[in-house]
């Protein structure tokens, strides 16, 4: 470059310098954006296994009135759509979620298949402190919305059943409720590690 004008050199230099900025620049906004939107819009954050730490009852305000600590549960979304759920409930049921399987009071309604040598107390002991589904999960972030459309379960008269779960994460904590708002429980699930 020594046979060019010194104003010409100093041109291409400044040039090449803004062209560089330029470049990186582009690749470091183009670097923030995809960080931001990967947590807010990517199944990766509900992806794996998770603990149950417990169920509780809430108030109006949401305030917890009732804990069930006395359940070993594991909960699993796998990144093709696919979910399950086990709970293993260490004690008799607390009346917490009081479903059709709980007769909408927290007393089971004993279900079951099969033939065995149990006894009538045996086989309740069994049904009401085991629970347990899988079937497919789709997630709607706008409104923090899990769906779990079941494809077997414990019990057969609920596979098809879709439960709607409004859910929150706060770090490697899971809180999961029913969609619907006159429903005052929640779980609280704890990411595997």
């Amino acid at each position: 470059m020594n046979y060019l004008p010194k104003s010409i050199t100093k041109t291409i230099t400044t040039m090449r310098s803004l062209l560089f900025l330029f470049f990186i620049l582009t690749f470091f906004f183009h670097s923030c954006k995809q960080y931001s939107n990967k947590p807010n819009n990517n199944n990766e954050s509900l992806l794996g296994s998770w603990r149950f730490v417990e169920e509780q009852e809430l108030d109006s305000t949401d305030a917890v009135i009732n804990r069930d600590t006395n359940v070993d549960g594991l909960l699993i979304y796998a990144p093709e759509g696919k979910m399950n759920v086990q709970l293993l409930y260490k004690g008799t049921r607390q009346e917490i979620i009081t479903d059709t399987i709980m007769n909408n009071d927290g007393v089971s309604s004993h279900l079951g298949l099969g033939f065995n040598n149990w006894s009538t107390k045996q086989a309740r002991t069994i049904i009401d402190t085991y629970d347990a589904y899988f079937g497919d999960y789709s997630i709607d972030w706008k409104d923090q919305i899990v769906t779990h459309t079941m494809t077997g379960n414990l019990r057969p008269e609920k596979s098809g059943t879709i439960y709607k779960r409004r859910f929150q994460l706060k770090n490697d904590t899971l809180f999961l409720r029913d969609a619907k708002p006159n429903q005052y429980w929640q779980v609280v699930w704890v990411k595997n590690k």
